[in-house]
């Protein structure tokens, strides 16, 4: 009898013994099985931020750049129609990203950027000719790498404009071609997410004298109307600073050249 009872009571140790031992390990496999599983997002956190200099699509694009999972950002824009700011932008992104979203902006909404452009104004011929060593260095190699989609051989130095000028504000100057003809150019400029120069508006424009009517006429005014303007060249485009590129084309009337506009960022010194 006793025996069976000290058989009894070794038999109970026993399994709690081993309940007691399964306790930790099943405790254990949840915290297992979560540090071998995919692991957590970072929680995001939303951050709304002022835009008072750049362009709003221009802020938007830099803070996309700045997101290494676009999956996972949320960017919103909006103007503002009064006050200082020139819009906002909430970002929902992870806080690493925001940070470099801070960082950017703090680098490029700062005050309006001022730029200076050299313009040369080229007369361009299919013949060969020795007017080449006129044009600059930078405006040959331009002229190089696009020479397989410009049908000429020989080109000329007009004339030049300097251009300096805050982004978003369009400035003009004025250059000079064949037989004294005039010609006006315009641009404006902003800066890009990646700091790049965008160019969203260039024109040249002939400005052209017309003889005044006689029945306009009066006592001691010129013989001529006011100058009117033909559009040359309208376009778009970037460039990097220190870049220079080949703007346009435009045939000349009543002539066998064309004149060619180049265009340079010149680096800031």
């Amino acid at each position: 009898m006793k025996t069976s009872c000290i058989r009894s009571i070794h038999r109970i140790a026993f399994a709690s013994l081993l309940v007691l031992a399964a306790v930790p390990l099943a405790a254990a496999r949840p915290q297992q099985e979560k540090a071998e599983g995919t692991p957590q997002p970072t929680p995001t956190q939303t951050i709304r931020y002022e835009i008072r200099y750049m362009d709003l699509h221009a802020a938007e694009q830099l803070a996309w750049e700045q997101c290494t999972t676009k999956d996972r950002c949320r960017i919103a824009v909006a103007s503002q129609v009064a006050g200082a700011v020139k819009g906002i932008m909430d970002v929902g992104a992870d806080p690493e990203t925001q940070q470099k979203v801070s960082r950017a902006l703090a680098r490029e909404d700062a005050a309006p950027r001022t730029q200076s452009f050299q313009l040369l104004l080229l007369a361009a011929s299919a013949r060969a000719g020795s007017g080449g060593a006129e044009v600059p260095a930078n405006a040959q190699k331009a002229l190089a790498d696009l020479r397989g989609f410009l049908p000429f051989k020989s080109y000329q130095l007009l004339d030049s404009a300097w251009l300096r000028t805050t982004q978003d504000n369009p400035t003009e100057g004025r250059v000079v071609g064949r037989d004294g003809a005039s010609y006006r150019l315009r641009l404006r400029f902003r800066t890009t997410g990646n700091g790049d120069l965008f160019v969203d508006f260039f024109n040249l424009s002939e400005e052209r004298s017309t003889p005044r009517p006689a029945s306009e006429a009066k006592k001691g005014d010129e013989g001529v109307a006011p100058r009117a303007l033909r559009d040359l060249i309208s376009t778009t485009f970037s460039l990097k600073k220190g870049e220079t590129i080949v703007v346009g084309t435009s045939k000349i009337d009543g002539s066998d050249e064309a004149l060619v506009v180049l265009l340079t960022a010149v680096p800031q010194g």
